[in-house]
């Protein structure tokens, strides 16, 4: 997906003038191509995103669209308050490109592991972010984003994900259904965790239980209320996400139901713990440690009382 993304910012940047790709000491070679056919456009800084966040702020002040790619952690914990004084206070078209959402840099330790991320940039006011599920839909968003003028923190995973957004052509903002309407189980995700997802649902199919998906590549406005019926006709909702609970999906999911008055009761969540991992291995040993295999997903939703 990272390769993707990149590989999109120089596409649009041959188009559009205004579009610049900025990385932090992401390694040699890193957009080579672009670096050599567009080197106007091409900034390779050091370790140093807070500076960064303010230089791109600079650019996006005179008129360019900046995309800034580093890992995860650093763009949201460093530079957190040049993101909200520097960017989201000016409302700037700056892009943060986060590499290595949720545990994917779990080898590095949680110096490295970017579980509250969405939490930090949810609440920034005016800071649009985006969990897109596969390369396909990161180009989608990436493509779009050139027309929407307000900042953007978009979270993607470490790339190789299995494409599961083919049926859908164009990034809209909505929520994605993979399902019927009104099935027993619906389970809500967001980012790479969808295919985690669509194997369970195809494991509870296997053995006569309806399941429904529904991926939220835009987190800011989950737009729940254009899917009641399928709520409704639910007897569980599951919230699946690689991110702690509060702050991510499952906490917006909870602001749209209290407004809706949409009862939580037949509610849960399966997502990372609220705490900093200490155990070290790759993000799928972390994805089973945390119950987040496409098989445990599948077991944890047999284990509700009333499936």
């Amino acid at each position: 997906m990272r390769q993707e993304a990149l590989a999109t910012v120089h596409k649009l940047a041959k188009k559009d003038p205004r579009v610049l790709f900025v990385g932090s000491d992401l390694g040699a070679g890193t957009l080579d191509e672009m670096r050599q056919e567009l080197p106007k456009q091409f900034f390779m800084e050091g370790i140093s995103e807070q500076y960064i966040v303010g230089f791109i702020s600079g650019l996006a002040q005179e008129g360019f669209i900046p995309f800034f790619n580093t890992i995860g952690t650093f763009i949201t914990r460093r530079a957190y308050e040049q993101i909200c004084i520097d960017i989201a206070l000016h409302n700037l078209p700056v892009r943060l490109l986060s590499g290595g959402g949720g545990m994917v840099y779990a080898p590095l330790g949680p110096t490295h592991t970017a579980i509250e991320d969405i939490s930090l940039m949810l609440s920034i006011p005016g800071l649009q972010v985006f969990a897109p599920a596969d390369a396909k839909e990161m180009r989608a968003l990436l493509e779009a984003s050139i027309n929407d003028l307000r900042p953007y923190y978009i979270r993607f995973g470490k790339g190789g994900e299995e494409i599961v957004t083919s049926d859908f052509e164009n990034f809209d903002f909505m929520p994605k259904v993979f399902g019927s309407k009104d099935s027993d189980i619906v389970i809500c995700t967001t980012g790479v965790m969808l295919q985690n997802c669509l194997g369970a649902k195809k494991l509870l199919e296997k053995i006569g239980k309806s399941a429904t998906v529904i991926h939220f590549p835009y987190l800011n406005e989950l737009r729940i209320a254009n899917y009641l019926k399928i709520m409704h006709s639910a007897k569980n909702i599951v919230c699946v996400e690689e991110h702690v609970s509060r702050g991510g999906l499952f906490t917006q999911m909870l602001h749209e139901f209290v407004r809706l008055r949409i009862g939580t009761e037949n509610v849960s969540h399966i997502s990372l713990p609220d705490a900093f991992s200490h155990n070290y291995g790759s993000q799928e040993n972390h994805m089973d440690l945390n119950g987040l295999t496409k098989e445990k997903i599948y077991t944890k939703i047999l284990d509700l009382n009333s499936v």
